[in-house]
């Protein structure tokens, strides 16, 4: 695999970690808020805007997911046709 191929590969590997740990991120802050709020502290509800945000993460980390497994069976079938020819 030529240096770019695995470089793209490797930089749409690491945009789905980072999507994946954004997305655990917003949803533990999610859970502890509403834990905080049903607790009877101080604390309001998760709103809307914590609820939209959320959405929006796991929005992205589908992307970086799907993106990364077109690239992974772009580079798969080019392997196939060349094992093929060989």
């Amino acid at each position: 695999m030529r240096q770019g191929r695995r470089g793209k590969l490797t930089q749409l590997h690491q945009a789905v970690v980072a999507s994946r740990l954004a997305v655990e991120a917003a949803r533990g802050e999610l859970i502890e808020a509403l834990g905080d709020w049903l607790c009877g502290g101080d604390a309001l509800p998760p709103g809307s805007v914590e609820i939209q945000t959320l959405a929006r993460l796991c929005e992205a980390q589908k992307q970086a997911e799907a993106e990364y497994a077109r690239c992974v069976a772009a580079l798969s079938e080019k392997v196939v046709r060349r094992a093929r020819v060989a």
